[in-house]
């Protein structure tokens, strides 16, 4: 009941964004930009990351950013995880500067619901080279949640992070990021999984993927969610909750493309070609289907 409050009030104040046929939108979740160190998950995935962003930059996709775009559980200072990833940062403003990116914060980012600590950090950034100030991403406002309004069918498509209603993400965070910062950072070193994350805790998972689940049924909205770093994209017959995976796994980094009223669960890994040559390929894994496929 908690969780379903909780998701009704982010869907109530959530952005809306309307789309059509003729929209594009690729929704990536659960980036984890660290610092380049051990701890950093994204590092090893970067370049599948900045080529696939690149492609939907030159295809004039909007980038949705669906939350823990950013790891400031494990790190103190966003400033660090900009200057080892500034050049996807530095792609990530030029969509943003077309008005084609929006971000919702999750667990690990939530302190991006904070206007000064998004005014502090997110506005601008500080250029060694000219010494002095640079745009990244003026005015942004990040948001808990999005709407998608598809006018076509007079739909709602909501999306969410997906850490709504958990004890330790949601409400007791700031517990959370301590544990994280204070031991399970270290201990990951030697192999230990956080069991706070749903993403290492298969358990927790499914509460997450089952609380999701509940409120599509009950609201009868289309949900895409993140949070559990688990692919999912449901037949006809069930619920229309969708999950984007993540880019952090260990090969290949997972989307949700929404294309000409069509929604699909793609893959971008490094795979060989004939020539033996290591190239970085999309796949789609399921879909696309008409987004009026699920009825409601």
């Amino acid at each position: 009941m908690f969780a379903t409050q909780r998701l009704n009030t982010v869907f109530q104040n959530a952005k809306k964004l309307k789309i059509g046929d003729s929209s594009k939108i690729i929704i990536f979740s659960d980036c984890h930009r660290g610092d380049y160190g051990w701890s950093d998950d994204f590092a090893k995935n970067r370049n599948i990351f900045y080529y696939a962003l690149s492609f939907y930059f030159n295809e004039g996709y909007t980038y949705i950013e669906l939350g823990d775009g950013d790891e400031l559980w494990k790190n103190r200072f966003f400033s660090e995880i900009f200057v080892a990833h500034q050049q996807v940062f530095e792609l990530m403003s030029r969509f943003y500067m077309q008005d084609r990116f929006h971000m919702v914060y999750g667990n690990h980012d939530v302190e991006r619901s904070i206007p000064s600590v998004v005014k502090n950090t997110l506005y601008a950034y500080y250029d060694e080279n000219i010494q002095q100030k640079r745009p990244l991403f003026p005015d942004i406002q990040p948001v808990g949640g999005i709407r998608l309004c598809y006018t076509p069918q007079d739909r709602d498509i909501f999306l969410v992070h997906g850490h709504q209603g958990d004890l330790v993400s949601d409400i007791l965070w700031p517990f959370g990021r301590l544990m994280v910062r204070l031991m399970w950072r270290n201990l990951q070193l030697f192999g230990f999984s956080d069991p706070t994350s749903a993403a290492k805790n298969f358990t927790k998972a499914v509460r997450v993927d089952k609380r999701l689940i509940n409120w599509s049924l009950q609201q009868k909205k289309m949900i895409i969610a993140g949070h559990t770093h688990r692919p999912r994209y449901p037949t006809t017959a069930q619920p229309p909750y969708f999950n984007t995976g993540s880019v952090v796994s260990p090969h290949c980094i997972t989307g949700i493309e929404i294309r000409h009223g069509q929604i699909a669960l793609v893959r971008w890994c490094v795979k060989p070609d004939f020539s033996g040559s290591l190239r970085i390929v999309r796949d789609i894994m399921q879909g696309p289907q008409p987004l009026d496929a699920w009825g409601y």
